[in-house]
This record gives C-alpha cells, sequence and structure tokens, in this order.
C-alpha cells in the first residue's frame, strides 16, 4: 500500500512540474539584446518595439517582421537614436494578426564608430 502512495505521489508531482514548465504558445513575450540595441515583443498588447542604444554615436536598429505561417501584415521598421534626434522605441502593431500567427523578426543595427551595418540574425515567436 505505501509503495502504490509513493508512486501515486511521484506520478502527481512529475504532472505538476510538467505542467508549470510548459509554456502555452501565446505566451511569446520576450527582450533581445541585438548589440547595438534591443528588440522587444510584448504579448499582451501585440506590439514590436525596437530601441537603439543612446550612446556613442549614430545607432540604428532595423526589424524586418514576416509571418512564418497564418495571416497577418508584414513590415520593415527602423529605430534611430538620440544622435538622429530620437531617443525613445519605435513599436509596431501585430493586432491584426491571427492568434497564435508563428513570426520571424529579422534584425540589422549599425553603430557609427564601426561604420558598417551587421545582420544580427532572426527570432521566431508567436503573436
Amino acid at each position: 500500500m505505501k509503495t502504490l502512495i509513493k508512486t501515486a505521489v511521484a506520478g502527481i508531482g512529475v504532472a505538476a512540474a510538467t505542467m508549470l514548465l510548459a509554456s502555452p504558445a501565446s505566451a511569446a513575450s520576450f527582450s533581445w539584446n541585438v548589440g547595438d540595441g534591443t528588440v522587444s515583443y510584448n504579448d499582451g498588447t501585440d506590439t514590436i518595439c525596437a530601441q537603439a542604444y543612446n550612446s556613442e554615436g549614430a545607432r540604428w536598429v532595423e526589424v524586418t517582421v514576416t509571418p512564418v505561417n497564418g495571416g497577418g501584415p508584414s513590415f520593415t521598421f527602423r529605430d534611430n537614436n538620440n544622435y538622429y534626434g530620437h531617443s525613445g522605441s519605435t513599436c509596431r502593431s501585430l493586432a491584426t494578426a491571427y492568434e497564435d500567427t508563428y513570426y520571424r523578426a529579422t534584425v540589422r543595427t549599425y553603430w557609427g564608430e564601426r561604420g558598417t551595418t551587421e545582420s544580427r540574425g532572426s527570432k521566431l515567436f508567436y503573436s
């Protein structure tokens, strides 16, 4: 009888841990450091933002957002830092995308001291 109870308790513990560690598809919020700034997505507001760091001269962060599956907007936008007269972040809405559309955000950045544009890769997420 004790073995049966121990087995049941262990099974319930494993099931509870699995449920706690599993993340639902719709919980896609993230913040991503891309070297010359950050890119973030807020799943609650369906908003993707870019912010170039406001230090050491000219910088910008450019984001291209494309749906991988489903319908929704596709666009490219850029955030320029305070060197260009813009110190805040630049955001775009994904509110018109179907729920749980899979997106790819591809990022390029620029820093004036380096003098080159850098490809920072892609990140996949659900809107």
